[in-house]
């Protein structure tokens, strides 16, 4: 001992483990102008079998609005790809990750 701060670590994560672990989840704002193709071709290649972030979208048109969660198999990775992908696309006040 040097007489110093000492940490002891567990567990260390970078930010995309970090934010896809402890996100309760990924909640997209969407219109009846957004397309569910092109959403599905963003999300596909973050998407993983254990472990991911729920995804949650709130549709909403003219005449209707309601809350879909995706299946446990589009569970993603929050890598900053993902996150810039679809911030360009749909703006970033329509998506947010939740803690």
């Amino acid at each position: 001992y040097s007489g110093g701060v000492r940490v002891m670590v567990d567990k260390l994560y970078d930010l995309t483990a970090a934010r896809t672990r402890y996100a309760k989840s990924l909640r997209l704002a969407m219109n009846g102008q957004s397309s569910a193709s092109r959403l599905l071709d963003v999300l596909q290649p973050y998407r993983i079998d254990e472990g991911g972030c729920p995804v949650r979208i709130e549709y909403h048109n003219g005449d209707a609005k309601c809350e879909l969660a995706l299946g446990d198999k589009w569970c993603v990775a929050l890598h900053d790809g993902l996150l810039e992908g679809l911030n360009g696309w749909l703006s970033r006040d329509n998506v947010l990750v939740e803690f």
